[in-house]
């Protein structure tokens, strides 16, 4: 009487495990089909390596021209410092006083008399220290020289993020056609589950056949998950290097 009351709630019990095992399926299948990475679509790369263009180490880059293009310019009207101009200007007004003795019994005479005057200076003078008079022509190609310099050191950074985009680019899109195989690896591994679960049911097969499918439908989902989150990590260093959205989460 036991045994008979025990045997239907074990068939309830892993037939309700069943039942919630395909909703989990149903859920995850679903999530999966809907993910964002599946229709993806990869930018061209001409887009990309635009996008790097407009990047902060290129206003870097613009910033440090920009003020050796104003030392260039201060090197070059130097010589203006060789020539000085000078001027002054006074005006006021000038007193004098005097006295005038015009006898032994007479008294003394006090005068003053005042006018007003103007005073001005105007001058030029040239100093040229000879050092600076024969290195200027080489502090002006030093600077031309660094100038030369940034632009090359640009154009260097520049070869170098559309090298490792391009290295990116072709990585997410093996990573996407891996992902697509996945997809279809973990819904086969779910439905095989799924049936597996219906041939424990009716005892076609065995607790260990079971725990054998179930143990390859977690293996699948683990894989596809861990390809999932490597691609994103590949896409967010495109966007990244490129200075471009990609993924729109």
């Amino acid at each position: 009487m036991i045994k008979r009351t025990i045997l239907p709630l074990l068939l309830i019990i892993v037939f309700h495990h069943g039942l919630f095992s395909q909703e989990s399926n149903s859920s995850v299948l679903d999530s999966i089909e809907n993910n964002e990475l599946l229709f993806l679509q990869m930018p061209p790369l001409e887009k990309l390596f635009e996008g790097a263009r407009k990047s902060s180490m290129v206003e870097f880059f613009g910033h440090r021209m920009e003020g050796q293009e104003l030392a260039l310019k201060t090197e070059r009207r130097r010589w203006l410092s060789y020539f000085s101009v000078y001027g002054s200007y006074q005006y006021g007004v000038m007193g004098i006083n005097s006295y005038s003795n015009i006898g032994a019994d007479m008294p003394i005479i006090y005068e003053y008399s005042a006018g007003s005057q103007l005073w001005y200076n105007v001058g030029a003078s040239v100093r040229i220290p000879l050092d600076q008079l024969f290195d200027r022509r080489n502090k002006i190609r030093t600077q031309q020289l660094k100038i030369a310099e940034t632009v090359k050191e640009q154009e260097m950074w520049y070869d170098e993020q559309k090298t490792e985009i391009i290295k990116l680019y072709y990585e997410a899109q093996k990573m996407l056609n891996t992902l697509k195989f996945l997809v279809e690896n973990y819904q086969h591994a779910a439905t095989q589950y799924d049936i597996m679960q219906q041939e424990y049911l009716i005892g076609n097969i065995n607790m260990q056949g079971l725990a054998t499918s179930k143990s390859m439908h977690v293996q699948a989902f683990i894989q596809l998950e861990e390809a999932k989150s490597l691609l994103k990590i590949v896409i967010s260093q495109l966007e990244i290097l490129s200075n471009t959205k990609i993924l729109k989460g």
